[in-house]
């Protein structure tokens, strides 16, 4: 039964013992035992291969179960064909929810956390039989996996007579109506959930009848998505409490580090969290493996830029993956797409096959992902639990919902983007208390490098917060649009839809568009004949939206887009990754009524980024406080960004193929939520002093005593950005930034910004606002820690793909001195020695500040 999309051990296939961890009873004693530890991956690995490339060697110990009798907690019925004893935190869930309360389970991988639902749902049921329930998976093909298991748990472990539907877009129409009368628990996904809310008629029975909702991988939906989500559920709550049910919530998420407020955000009921884990383990050995300088004999000629030497990851990750399934471990290698999937078995055959590296026998290799095709899929998925196949390249794919049996061992080719990512993936493997061998190949990307040299962040510190943010007006208004279509509004939904006032401003302005009509006294309902709920898509914030549509006569399952990404991502010419599958757009069209993007597909070796150019202007502030001797704030402003050129990529290496490439698609502004620090004038001019002989030659458009101040600021802004997702769940690409010498606003001051790159703002620059020191120190400790030794960076430190005036100027230097006086590591009093004389000394006397904004 699915948990953290893991379903192999003895409470997922629920019809075994609890203490056969084998997992197949054809497994002998000897085969489960670990056939490579994290020391003899080091000791085993080909002399001529090897160059010391193990950084570091952890060992996790193992973690005994910790159980609570069936019958404390269940119905007799139910404890008798449990056949096991829940663990202890599912023991917990089912008794917060047996207490009428909701409940957030936010353990581990392989914990068991849809056990949870499963036996509330069983229980429910048995208490009144025509109870429904409602459980929000993220994927389609997810939801069918669960179909068929809580089918199979529910109806012939249990034994009751309890039916499990999936409704969504692939539901065939003659099974719509059976399952909206008769399927005591319906399955969907929030994208058909929005849809399914206007036609609520046609679910009266199961509305009144509904009590519980279930939001499973909770943690997936932050940011735009989790907005769209939040008020959907707030939707859905209020046509249920129209029609009399009264549902109970149930979230399961992977470990972050705000369970509660993020449950609350969601749902915008309280919830209690269990997060104390009583599934057992066995104990993991964690490699962090630090591809070598390039080279035959593993080192490098290049001094001078060792920070562009290393082999890339998608070249070591595939040796380190064949090395272990020859030495009888069983094990996936986690890649970013299908192409390197398919890349990653022939360098895994290509280096097991080579006479110098001395092997004997030649291990089963495949690669997994969506663009195989179902059938071929399950095969794979077969002679994987079979043991016919020693080793698995895929995608995402194999980290969500599939039973793929004893798996000992798994390869991370980079770093997921986060720890809830990168503890899913490896937890793959070491099913119950098997122990297992995993292993973190880093890319030379600055997450990648950061972790690899603080791998504390992933073994002992909280987990990353996720952010979802109501504050954002586009969205609200399109819901609210929706809502209003449904039932018509009234004044008692201010609480759910954000208090009295922000309601009544809605509504006027909606009347003033002309998209509602009436007042909350009598009901204000949506003005137009057509379905307001095709417009959300969970990917945008209002305004003009794009289809996304396949060139030909072909079709793509591919959400609309917004204005911000398809400028950004979706020019002419550019590749996109969708499901694993390559694809170039070939036309961006929007002067017509529903605008849209084609895309064909493809089969290229490069990536493409675009590049902006940004301004800001017109800031309001709305929060203000003190970090050290800086002055930090929050609020709104409007940001132009001009993606005008894109560069492309070499898929294995990240090398730059080619540069300038022109986008055709015009600047865009948007208002939106911003967070600025105020350099202290003191600062400013010690820090221009100090680092004022330092200059780059092809700024030729910046005063050269500036380029040392301008490009500190310049790389604390691009390394606080490509920091940020180790404190929050966010992705940087949805976050932007700008040096400036002249702050709008407050032209005598210089500074940085970090904005949210979405119209109306995602909540991310207000968390970063309220976790700024964290964020720095992390954006210093990259800085200081780095391995490149170049006043200029490195793309593993202060260098961005994106950086609109193509990384020039960046001084790290001048960033870390920045930094330092921020967090207050530096006394203020240490500036006297660099404050010069006058400020001629540092500024010509005829152009005091002179305007230089650098992005």
């Amino acid at each position: 039964m699915h948990d953290d999309h893991d379903t192999d051990h003895s409470q997922t296939d629920l019809t075994t013992n609890p203490e056969d961890n084998t997992n197949n009873g054809d497994i002998d004693i000897e085969t489960d035992i670990l056939q490579l530890t994290g020391e003899e991956l080091e000791s085993t690995y080909p002399n001529n291969r090897y160059f010391g490339q193990v950084h570091e060697n952890f060992e996790i110990p193992a973690r005994e179960e910790q159980t609570v009798p069936a019958e404390d907690v269940l119905p007799p019925k139910i404890a008798r064909n449990l056949e096991f004893d829940p663990w202890s935190h599912q023991a917990e869930a089912l008794q917060v929810l047996d207490r009428g309360d909701n409940v957030c389970v936010a353990t581990s991988t392989s914990s068991g956390k849809t056990l949870v639902y499963g036996l509330h749902i069983a229980r429910q049921y048995l208490e009144d039989p025509k109870t429904r329930s409602l459980i929000v998976y993220p994927t389609k093909a997810l939801s069918r996996d669960q179909e068929q298991e809580l089918n199979e748990f529910l109806r012939n472990t249990l034994g009751l007579d309890i039916s499990v539907g999936v409704y969504d877009g692939d539901t065939k129409s003659e099974e719509k109506s059976r399952i909206r009368d008769e399927c005591n628990v319906v399955i969907t996904n929030f994208v058909g959930l929005n849809q399914y809310l206007e036609s609520h008629h046609l679910w009266a029975d199961f509305h009144s009848n509904c009590s519980l909702v279930v939001i499973d991988e909770a943690h997936m939906w932050t940011g735009l998505g989790g907005m769209h989500v939040a008020w959907i559920l707030r939707r859905a709550q209020r046509i249920i409490d129209y029609y009399g049910g009264d549902p109970q919530y149930v979230l399961t998420t992977a470990t972050i580090g705000n369970p509660a407020e993020h449950a609350l955000a969601l749902t915008g009921e309280p919830a209690a969290v269990v997060d104390e884990d009583g599934s057992p383990r066995g104990i993991r050995h964690l490699v962090f493996w630090d591809p070598p300088m390039s080279g035959d004999d593993g080192l490098t000629d290049d001094i001078d830029s060792p920070a562009l030497s290393k082999r890339p990851a998608t070249v070591e990750a595939p040796e380190v993956w064949a090395h272990m399934c020859q030495k009888n471990v069983q094990s996936l290698l986690f890649c970013d797409s299908r192409k390197l999937t398919e890349l990653s078995v022939d360098r895994a055959k290509r280096f097991i096959s080579d006479p110098e590296n001395r092997y004997q026998g030649r291990p089963d290799f495949a690669s997994y992902h969506a663009g195989h095709g179902k059938q071929s899929r399950r095969g794979t998925e077969y002679q994987l639990k079979d043991g016919q196949l020693d080793g698995v390249s895929t995608t995402s794919a194999l980290e969500v919902g599939i039973n793929i049996g004893g798996v000992d061992g798994t390869v991370l080719m980079g770093y997921p983007g986060s720890r809830q990512s990168f503890w899913q993936r490896i937890g793959r493997s070491g099913r119950g208390t098997r122990d297992a061998l995993s292993v973190f190949v880093p890319s030379h990307s600055t997450l990648d490098q950061y972790i690899l040299q603080h791998p504390e962040y992933v073994l002992e510190e909280d987990h990353e917060s996720a952010v979802v943010d109501l504050d954002n007006n586009p969205v609200y208004l399109q819901q609210l649009n929706c809502a209003a279509q449904e039932l018509p509004l009234t004044r008692d939904d201010a609480e759910n839809f954000g208090g009295e006032e922000r309601l009544e401003r809605a509504v006027e302005y909606g009347r003033r568009k002309g998209d509602l009509e009436g007042s909350l006294e009598g009901g204000v309902m949506y003005a137009h004949r057509d379905r307001p709920q095709d417009e959300i898509s969970l990917y945008s914030s209002g305004g003009n939206t794009f289809d996304v549509r396949l060139a030909g006569d072909g079709s793509i399952d591919h959400q609309p887009i917004g204005r911000d990404r398809a400028y950004r991502d979706y020019h002419e010419g550019a590749t996109v990754l969708h499901q694993g599958e390559q694809y170039q757009v070939v036309e961006l069209r929007e002067d017509i009524p529903q605008p849209y993007i084609s895309l064909e597909k493809a089969n290229v070796s490069y990536y493409t980024q675009s590049q902006g150019q940004v301004n800001i202007y017109d800031t309001v502030v709305e929060d203000s406080r003190e970090v050290g001797p800086f002055t930090l704030n929050w609020g709104y402003g409007t940001v132009s960004v001009h993606y005008s050129t894109y560069l492309k990529r070499e898929i294995g290496s990240g090398d730059v193929l080619e540069l300038g490439n022109e986008t055709g698609v015009p600047p865009l502004e948007m208002r939106t939520q911003l967070c600025w620090a105020e350099t202290p004038n003191n600062i400013e001019r010690a820090m221009l002093n100090k680092h004022s002989e330092y200059h780059n030659p092809e700024c030729i458009n910046l005063p050269p005593r500036l380029h040392g101040y301008l490009g500190g600021i310049h790389a604390v802004e691009h390394a606080m950005i490509a920091v940020s997702p180790l404190e929050l769940k966010v992705d940087g690409g949805d976050i932007g930034g700008l040096a400036t010498n002249r702050l709008p606003g407050n032209p005598d001051k210089s500074g940085w910004f970090i904005y949210d790159g979405i119209e109306g703002g995602l909540g991310f620059s207000r968390s970063i606002y309220e976790h700024f020191e964290d964020v720095a120190q992390r954006a210093h400790d990259l800085i200081v820690d780095c391995s490149c030794g170049r006043d200029e960076g490195c793309p593993a430190c202060t260098m961005d793909d994106r950086c609109g005036n193509d990384n020039r100027p960046l001084y790290s230097p001048a960033a870390a001195d920045v930094l330092e006086h921020l967090l207050a590591d530096q006394d203020v009093d240490d500036l006297e020695e660099h404050l010069p004389e006058t400020d001629s000394e540092v500024h010509p006397v005829d152009d005091q500040r002179p305007p230089a904004s650098i992005s």
